[in-house]
């Protein structure tokens, strides 16, 4: 791993926002209920912005924060988790 990338987190916290800031931490999941979206860092480490939209048939949130279905980043860096709790469960 270099230098330039975060290390692997294990729970994400959720923090409420309007709207996204430019500047995305680690370990946080950033719910703009305005704009019906979450984002958050990949948890992987890898850096790369995971947008999950909550409208439709999308993503759901629930307290905790749990965020159903899974994520997966298959197509950037390979990455497969769930949000539970607030804690990530690789799969």
């Amino acid at each position: 791993m270099s230098d330039s990338q975060t290390t692997r987190v294990e729970t994400l916290r959720q923090v409420e926002v309007e709207l996204v800031p430019k500047q995305l931490l680690p370990g946080i999941l950033y719910h703009s209920e305005k704009y019906d979206t979450c984002i958050h860092l990949c948890a992987c480490g890898c850096g790369n912005k995971t947008v999950t939209p909550l409208h439709g048939d999308g993503w759901k949130l629930t307290e905790g924060p749990t965020l159903t279905p899974s994520i997966g980043n298959m197509k950037v860096c390979g990455a497969h988790y769930q949000v539970i709790g607030e804690k990530i469960q690789w799969c």
